[in-house]
């Protein structure tokens, strides 16, 4: 399994929204995101989008942009994505979205029972061998977000190795939520 070493877990809330085929600078776009002025004190509703393999990740510290169905409807309009959410209370979701529609959602921490979207058990296969579930479709004893990052990857298609370099990153701000 991808070990996701440039991700150490100890950010108190954190979204990270995994985006195929488009650049940074379309991805805030389609959100309505302004730009970020280097020079704000105020970073809230801050989205930070890094090229990588594959696409566009979105970071949000503290944030939950990515969670929110207008949100995935505009980025996942001819594509596809994923989002990995956790709050400082540990509320943890996960959402997969293609060409507008939610296909599958759940919280990581108990996917068994709260699988909800188009597709709820299309993926069942790729959430038992990453320990999501167990073969009996039970939750796992070492669920949660690292996997649903793995999860998001695989989905999308994004190699997330190198996010770690985010010299050529772009920022924008989302100022309604």
């Amino acid at each position: 399994m991808e070990t996701y070493d440039w991700f150490d877990g100890s950010h108190l809330g954190y979204c990270f929204t995994f985006v195929r085929g488009l650049t940074p600078e379309e991805a805030l776009r389609r959100i309505g995101a302004e730009p970020y002025e280097e020079d704000d004190d105020d970073d809230e509703g801050l989205i930070t989008a890094q090229r990588v393999e594959g696409g566009t990740l979105l970071v949000e510290e503290n944030g939950f942009a990515g969670t929110l169905d207008e949100v995935q409807r505009a980025l996942s309009v001819g594509t596809v994505t994923a989002s990995v959410f956790r709050n400082v209370n540990h509320d943890q979701t996960f959402t997969h979205w293609v060409d507008g529609v939610e296909i599958l959602g759940f919280d990581p921490q108990f996917p068994s029972f709260s699988r909800g979207g188009s597709e709820p058990d299309g993926f069942l296969p790729e959430m038992r061998e990453l320990g999501l579930l167990t073969e009996e479709d039970k939750d796992a004893p070492d669920t949660g977000v690292h996997r649903a990052l793995v999860l998001a990857s695989r989905l999308t298609g994004l190699n997330v190795d190198d996010f770690a370099d985010t010299d050529s990153a772009v920022r924008g701000v989302l100022e309604h939520y």
